[in-house]
């Protein structure tokens, strides 16, 4: 008897301080504590938002008020499967996990993305970005600062160099042209807009033209410029065509507005990715 009422006493304290779910995701930001302002939650939002439709990473920033005694490790590890951040079978989901009341905060990395996000990396992260901030009480800079990092490792953009790890990783020196696909997919985004309420036949073309000009500068006219701004004139052309015909709903672009079925909020729910306390955590 003495031994069963001693088994219970242990296990009073886990029972206790189990996870407690904040809620549901509205969106890649959720803000449950209140700590971030609006134009900075709204910033971070669209950038996450972009980063999934370009590459399929998903990232959440989340704020709680509480941690009910659970550390910061379990109750990221249970919400980010609670949630499912990342994609399927893929895993590529990152959580950026705030616990004001706590002053602690918790990277955690999906599966599918631990060999582009260290845990060297997570912790530079927190420790150069995050913490310094927080310190100051300046919660909006310090996670939209480290949002900005984490995209720049994940998509592998010359700034990742700021956050690298201190050992070589040995990998490939291929050019990664991932961020180079996420910048021309944010601006053709952008022009799908903007050619889709001209409605004209030509202004894409002349946008072509103009870039192919560029080019042309920069590697010279003769056979290599020309031919860049004879095929982006082209391009441009049948690309104003296409989006004047078919111009996007609710001026949100041709991807944004809706795709996958995710609505023309931009956001449904995450992918169901899954991790195993990858990343790192701190405390301020």
């Amino acid at each position: 008897m003495k031994k069963a009422v001693t088994t219970l006493l242990l296990l009073l304290p886990i029972v206790a301080f189990a996870y407690s779910s904040p809620g549901k995701p509205a969106g890649y930001v959720n803000d449950f504590a209140n700590i971030i302002d609006a134009g900075t939650k709204s910033s971070i939002e669209g950038k996450l938002q972009a980063l999934d439709r370009a590459s399929g990473i998903q990232v959440s920033v989340v704020t709680v008020k509480s941690l009910g005694g659970d550390t910061i490790e379990n109750y990221a590890v249970q919400l980010f499967q609670e949630w499912g951040i990342g994609r399927a079978k893929r895993d590529t989901g990152v959580l950026l996990l705030v616990a004001p009341n706590e002053r602690e905060v918790k990277i955690e990395v999906g599966y599918g993305l631990e060999g582009d996000l260290t845990d060297i990396q997570s912790g530079i992260i927190i420790r150069n970005i995050i913490i310094p901030a927080f310190k100051e009480s300046n919660y909006s800079k310090g996670i939209s600062d480290a949002t900005d990092a984490i995209i720049a490792i994940v998509t592998k953009s010359p700034e990742a160099a700021n956050y690298q790890n201190s050992q070589s990783s040995g990998g490939s020196s291929d050019t990664n042209y991932a961020p180079f696909i996420f910048v021309i997919f944010i601006v053709l985004n952008f022009l799908s807009i903007v050619l889709g309420k001209s409605k004209s036949w030509w202004l894409g073309g002349v946008i072509g033209a103009v870039i192919g000009l560029v080019i042309a500068l920069i590697w010279g006219f003769l056979f290599v410029g020309l031919t860049w701004i004879a095929i982006l004139t082209i391009a441009g052309l049948i690309f104003d065509f296409i989006v004047s015909k078919h111009p996007p709903s609710g001026g949100r672009g041709m991807w944004f507005g809706g795709m996958g079925g995710r609505g023309s909020g931009g956001f449904g729910g995450f992918g169901g990715g899954m991790s195993g306390g990858g990343g790192a955590s701190g405390r301020w």
